[in-house]
């Protein structure tokens, strides 16, 4: 009988036959679905996803005499009855798709009418009933076919949502398996490189016990904070026994919720045979800030969000995250949940049986925000994950039209905690606007103290208007890496020292920057950003001797950073007409958050016809967290000005690459200002092997003028004509 084959030579000049990588890629994809309870169901994706390759129009493709075969149509049409699988299988070599694409094609070729041709006008590799028969005789000889689990039974709250996130774990899955069983072909030891070792919780708990030794013995806190500390951490321990489910954990700023959270997920992880922890933080700077102490707790630890550079070498396990423990950012989790791009979704299946936990759950995106609840309760209940949303500000999701949302509470009384809590005085300025202007003058009279504001250019004639003055320092994410961290490291020299220390800075300072300022100002913001903000005020004393005060900005044009913000705003404001609002009072907290989704519309329209549609590409355009796309700039910053000019000259020499990328990585920041960049930065080049360029959204800035040392990043500045 002719021998057929899958995949071209190897290195060892070995043919792989289509028997052994179906078998393979059924093997591997039984493997990545069981903890789903869908093994069969992946074996069967595994060992159809190639049927059409059995034919002699996909080994001409492999002899190179024939090129636009569709050979993925052929293995969906044998299991057309089974949308989902059908589906996935149609769309495994490209962008994921609902039946509705192919059911029409589909039930031609099985009977062998139309045309033969695909809707990209490529020959479908076995078309008629005597070719299917014939083909499907040769693979029932060659598989034991085991039987499959029943189908899922979808919400009914949420049956499009459900259906297509399910769909896309099972794309993940087979996905996964067949890149790893073609890759294994010409790398035996493929997966072995791609994937981390497993989670030994046990031994991660034992070395966060010995970090949170350290770090009580070198805590300044006082002796009834730390107390407080000890026993949410406590607390985190102890629920980590509960059964698998929905988590909520509410308490206030600088309590050690980062340890605190990880204790938790150990735990359970240990008593409920968890397989990795992934924790989603919604900004970089504090994932940067985090991921030292995850690191000492869990060492192959991987990092996933938008500015890691990928190697050759480590591109595969970025892709399959296959790592004891995940530590990315909202969208860097959130978006692949509504993909449609195969590389994008690979990771999904190890999403299952994993304790999630979202940090600063108030920031999940407002407008997205149904569609994410709803996800997140699909984890809970289909793939067997556990997910606690941790915040100060808990939002109360439970008035969300049409979303039922019964969290359990970590923290046994979190009223009592807030109460214990108070350091701040609040003190609300909001009858009338204050100057700027004015706002520096009053600043100037005080030694220590942060002024935290909605816009950069609200920074900037802060800045402005101080200059001159003793301790006058700037923190906006208009600075790089290296630059943020040393203005980090002379604010908390100088609050130590008692020397004079007047922080600028945006809301990029209010979630997991560890700060404490006897005196904070900020400018009216939604109320989970204002509590926030009092987070960084008398964060390690106690009674109320912080001062915290709320303003309003004197501002002609915008004032804030986006409509949603603005409109949350204003709640606080109508909030403040009934009565003055208590940040320790979570009754005031949660009739904030019933005031603000009384106004809201919901998701937004385009995204929730996507889903309604099952149009798997309109949602993976609508699911967007940051709609428009930053850029990243290399920068001439001035401590760093040696790395700058090795980084320049390898640009010169041999051009870009990952390795560079890497390196230049602390001196290089996001930036929405794309025309900017483009107009006074370097656009930066992979060169291929055969010459291309391949253009990148990395730039590098030449120009010092446009990084200032006060507040990085500023292409408001004149334009001289030089580049």
């Amino acid at each position: 009988m002719e021998t057929y084959y899958a995949k071209s030579e190897n290195g060892n000049g070995e043919k792989e036959t289509i028997e052994h990588h179906l078998a393979r890629t059924g093997e591997l994809c039984r493997k990545f679905l069981t903890p789903l309870g869908y093994g069969g169901w992946g074996e069967q994706m595994g060992l159809l996803h190639d049927f059409g390759k059995w034919s002699e129009d996909f080994q001409q493709v492999l002899r190179g005499t024939k090129t636009r075969v569709n050979h993925a149509l052929p293995g969906a049409a044998v299991v057309s009855k089974c949308p989902e699988m059908a589906a996935v299988i149609a769309s495994h070599h490209g962008e994921l798709q609902s039946i509705g694409a192919y059911s029409a094609k589909l039930e031609e070729a099985k009977k062998g009418t139309g045309d033969r041709m695909d809707s990209m006008n490529r020959t479908i590799s076995i078309y008629g009933r005597e070719e299917f028969a014939a083909t499907l005789a040769r693979w029932k000889k060659a598989f034991d076919i085991a039987p499959l689990e029943p189908r899922p039974v979808y919400l009914a709250e949420d049956v499009e949502l459900s259906k297509m996130l399910f769909e896309r774990f099972l794309y993940s899955a087979l996905i996964d398996a067949d890149w790893s069983s073609s890759a294994e072909h010409f790398e035996p030891d493929y997966l072995e490189k791609s994937a981390a070792a497993p989670l030994d919780a046990e031994k991660a708990l034992e070395r966060l016990m010995a970090l949170r030794a350290e770090k009580q013995h070198a805590s300044k806190a006082s002796t009834q904070l730390n107390g407080l500390r000890d026993a949410l951490f406590d607390w985190c321990l102890e629920a980590g026994k509960e059964p698998p489910g929905l988590f909520t954990l509410t308490a206030p700023t600088g309590l050690g919720k980062t340890l605190s959270l990880m204790a938790f997920a150990l735990q359970h992880c240990i008593l409920h045979g968890k397989r990795r922890v992934v924790l989603v933080l919604p900004y970089l700077s504090i994932l940067e800030q985090n991921c030292d102490d995850y690191c000492e707790i869990i060492p192959d630890l991987l990092e996933i969000h938008g500015n890691v550079v990928w190697t050759k070498e480590t591109a595969d396990l970025m892709e399959r995250q296959d790592a004891p423990c995940i530590v990315t950012t909202n969208v860097s989790f959130l978006e692949p949940l509504f993909s449609a791009k195969a590389g994008r979704c690979r990771h999904l299946h190890n999403l299952a049986d994993s304790v999630i936990v979202f940090d600063e759950a108030q920031t999940l995106p407002g407008a997205l925000l149904d569609a994410t609840l709803r996800t997140v309760k699909e984890l809970c209940g289909r793939y067997g994950c556990t997910v606690v949303l941790s915040t100060a500000t808990q939002p109360s999701f439970r008035f969300r039209p049409g979303l039922s949302w019964s969290p359990r509470e970590i923290v046994p009384r979190p009223q009592a905690l807030f109460e214990a809590t108070r350091r701040t005085t609040w003190q609300w300025r909001v009858e009338r606007e204050t100057s700027l202007e004015e706002l520096a003058e009053e600043v100037r009279g005080i030694s220590q103290c942060c002024v935290i504001l909605n816009l950069k250019k609200h920074v900037r004639r802060v800045l402005d208007a101080l200059d001159g003055e003793d301790g006058v320092l700037c923190l906006t994410t208009d600075l790089c890496p290296a630059h943020r961290e040393r203005v980090l490291e002379e604010v908390h020299s100088r609050l130590s020292a008692g020397l004079p220390c007047r922080l600028v800075a945006t809301q990029c300072v209010e979630a997991g920057v560890d700060l404490d300022f006897p005196v904070v100002y900020r400018a009216l913001a939604p109320l989970d950003s204002l509590i926030q903000a009092a987070g960084r005020c008398n964060r390690n004393g106690s009674g109320c001797g912080g001062r915290f005060i709320v303003f309003v900005p004197d501002e002609n044009g915008r004032r804030y950073p986006t409509p949603a913000y603005e409109a949350a705003a204003d709640c606080v404001l109508t909030l403040l007409k009934r009565h003055e609002i208590d940040p320790c009072n979570l009754q005031h907290i949660e009739e904030y958050y019933e005031l603000l989704y009384s106004y809201a519309d919901g998701d937004k329209r385009s995204l929730r016809e996507a889903i309604s549609n099952e149009d798997f590409q309109a949602v993976q355009e609508q699911y967007r967290i940051i709609p428009d796309a930053t850029v990243q700039v290399v920068v001439p910053y001035g401590e760093k000005m040696n790395l700058f000019k090795d980084i320049r000259r390898e640009l010169d020499e041999n051009g870009l690459s990952r390795s560079l990328l890497r390196k230049a990585k602390p001196i290089t920041l996001s930036t929405y200002e794309r025309d900017k960049a483009e107009c006074l930065c370097e656009r930066l080049y992979f060169r291929a092997p055969g010459g291309e360029l391949t253009a990148t959204d990395f730039y590098i800035l030449h120009n010092a003028q446009y990084y200032d040392e006060r507040a990085g990043l500023n292409f408001a500045l004149p334009f001289n004509g030089i580049i």
